[in-house]
């Protein structure tokens, strides 16, 4: 278990820990942050999947700005990360991301629009999940940032910056997920869902051409967030943070009243300007050292 670095309340933010339970006892352990908008009005819910990289402690930082905007957050730990049981293993965690979207689609009734917000195998795996028919329009809006376009595509891409792995290629790539659940192939099917995606043309993790893909194969309406600076740091930059709320309230993700909100933008296809976000924090990197288990 990766070490535990620090709680909601340590960052002045109410929570309630919430454990998930699959039908066969798996718990799946998550943060429930509530909206704390200064003119009380909640809106919406935000649905956060991390990265590689440890656990909800350390990726706390990528969306405690979120409830002071009026935005109610809820975020996992996937089995074998944090404090949830079990094995990190694809496709079992697909389950782990279902298990959270119909806890807030059904027995939370998440308030306001949902937003579906994944970073880098978070932004894969959810695209991955949100591309079955059965989850046809589950999300009000999604924003990806760092996401890769397919499993086999990744590992060949890590593997190659090291000459001890690339000879090893042909043994992992085999074991990798289908190509039918590649992220590149499912992103088409969120449509006419608005999708957000940002990606650091600086990403030492997840090559910039990840981002361009993903974005190809997506449908309108979309937008594309050019970025510099290192893997999974963009949130902590309030400029990147103005980006993603404004791409909620112009495509009717941000439950304001009428008169406050802004109106919805006529080109769907128009990239936006590079943000640069700062240097990353030792407390929180991304890093492709997980052993994750395919």
């Amino acid at each position: 278990m990766e070490p535990w670095v620090q709680n909601p309340e340590n960052q002045g933010l109410s929570y309630e820990d919430v454990v998930l339970i699959h039908p066969r006892g798996l718990r799946i352990h998550g943060w429930w942050l509530p909206a704390a908008a200064a003119d009380e009005h909640v809106r919406g819910t935000v649905y956060f999947l991390h990265g590689n990289a440890q656990n909800i402690s350390t990726h706390l930082t990528n969306v405690q700005w979120l409830p002071s905007r009026g935005y109610n957050v809820f975020l996992i730990d996937y089995r074998g990360y944090g404090l949830s049981d079990g094995k990190p293993r694809l496709p079992e965690v697909y389950a782990d991301v279902q298990l959270g979207l119909d806890w807030l689609r059904t027995a939370r009734r998440a308030e306001g629009p949902l937003i579906v917000f994944g970073q880098s195998l978070g932004g894969a795996m959810v695209t991955t999940v949100l591309g079955e028919e059965q989850n046809a329009q589950a999300a009000d809006c999604v924003v990806l940032e760092a996401a890769f376009a397919s499993y086999r595509g990744i590992t060949s891409d890590v593997m190659k910056k090291s000459w001890l792995l690339w000879p090893l290629r042909w043994m992992v790539v085999p074991g990798m997920p289908a190509k039918e659940q590649d992220p590149e192939q499912r992103i088409a099917g969120l449509s006419p869902t608005p999708l957000m995606v940002m990606h650091s043309d600086e990403d030492e993790v997840v090559p910039y051409a990840h981002g361009e893909r993903l974005y190809e194969a997506a449908q309108a309406p979309k937008v594309f967030q050019p970025l510099h600076g290192w893997h999974g740091q963009s949130t902590r930059d309030p400029a990147v943070q103005d980006r993603i709320i404004a791409f909620l309230e112009n495509y009717d993700c941000a439950a304001a009243p009428a008169a406050e909100q802004a109106p919805v933008g006529s080109s769907y296809d128009m990239p936006l300007s590079p943000v640069t976000p700062p240097a990353p924090s030792p407390v929180e990197p991304e890093s492709p050292s997980r052993d994750y288990t395919f």
